[in-house]
């Protein structure tokens, strides 16, 4: 997207970038970024051609509003209309020219889709009884002891921490980097396990949260004594936290079908469990404890009130 100075690529009043800023910028986002990027304006150039609208640059609001209208009206869901006028949005933002998504009309179409599309969230929450439930299901459903000691370890730290499946397992190799290390783990003493977070969707001035889990009074749950298992089983000293004897990395497919199978395995539907329903039952069992809203924000690391779309007292028996 962008060209190299002997391309007369320019940001403005004719000044080019040298090659060296070039990557700069480039590294400026993440590969998988630029991709999806690229697969946006290939959409929207496609659609211009389609639809016989004549494609110029900048472009203007009422092709962005029409584009989106497209959009729409190819079931696609609001959050995926949104990423693709971001990328047109990030494209105009770089070449200093007056960038059309943020026009009134545009933004209340994207509200029109958002209002339209509206779907319940039906992820279910894993709460205590039925984390229990979980791990007890795992001798029965893993025949591997060593894959049981690392899910026993995710699934209790992902409800202890309030943790977000992808901060703890990768997704693809372009994510290994961004999940919890095993240098960011660290025993401190009687007081429990330290883990420091580099990467997480709400962070403020790119800054590390480091969390401290106490020990739990049941052994059952425990995340400390569930990660201290695991360490001592999987003595890798670098690398993602979570990796096989093989030191490959574990993956969110390999932990979300062996949540399935579990769950499966309950009696409980695996359709309405996701790996996102560690934090959601998290939220849950917090509320349920009564700590207050805030101090629940806190824990999660939310930074909006998109904590109260988790606490969901009323979607389980207490």
């Amino acid at each position: 997207m962008v060209k190299s100075p002997t391309n007369t690529s320019s940001i403005s009043n004719g000044i080019h970038l040298t090659t060296g800023s070039l990557q700069l910028l480039v590294a400026a986002i993440a590969p998988s970024t630029r991709k999806a990027y690229l697969r946006s304006w290939a959409l929207f150039l496609n659609f211009c051609n389609s639809s016989n609208f004549s494609f110029s640059f900048p472009c203007s609001p009422i092709l962005i509003s029409n584009f989106i209208s497209h959009l729409h009206f190819q079931n696609l869901s609001a959050s995926t209309i949104t990423s693709h006028i971001s990328a047109l949005s990030y494209v105009h933002k770089l070449c200093s020219v007056n960038d059309p998504t943020h026009h009134f009309v545009v933004r209340k179409i994207l509200k029109g889709c958002q209002q339209l599309k509206k779907s319940p969230d039906t992820r279910m929450p894993i709460t205590k009884p039925i984390l229990l439930k979980i791990l007890s299901a795992l001798p029965e459903t893993i025949p591997d002891n060593n894959n049981i000691i690392i899910l026993r370890a995710i699934f209790l730290l992902a409800f202890h921490g309030f943790f977000r499946l992808g901060e703890l397992v990768v997704q693809d190799k372009e994510h290994v980097a961004k999940v919890i290390q095993r240098t960011d783990l660290n025993f401190v003493g009687d007081q429990g396990v330290q883990i420091r977070l580099n990467y997480f969707k709400h962070m403020k001035n790119n800054q590390p949260v480091t969390i401290l889990l106490s020990p739990s009074k049941d052994v059952l749950i425990c995340p400390v004594r569930a990660l201290y298992i695991y360490t001592s089983n999987f003595n890798h000293k670098s690398g993602p936290l979570f990796a096989f004897k093989s030191g490959a990395p574990v993956s969110r497919a390999f932990v979300v079908s062996n949540l399935k199978s579990t769950l499966t395995f309950n009696g409980l539907n695996p359709n309405l469990y996701k790996g996102h329903s560690f934090r959601i039952g998290a939220a849950t069992e917090a509320a349920r404890l009564g700590f207050s809203e805030n101090y629940i924000q806190q824990l999660g690391r939310w930074h909006s009130n998109a904590v109260q779309r988790y606490i969901r007292i009323n979607s389980f028996s207490l």
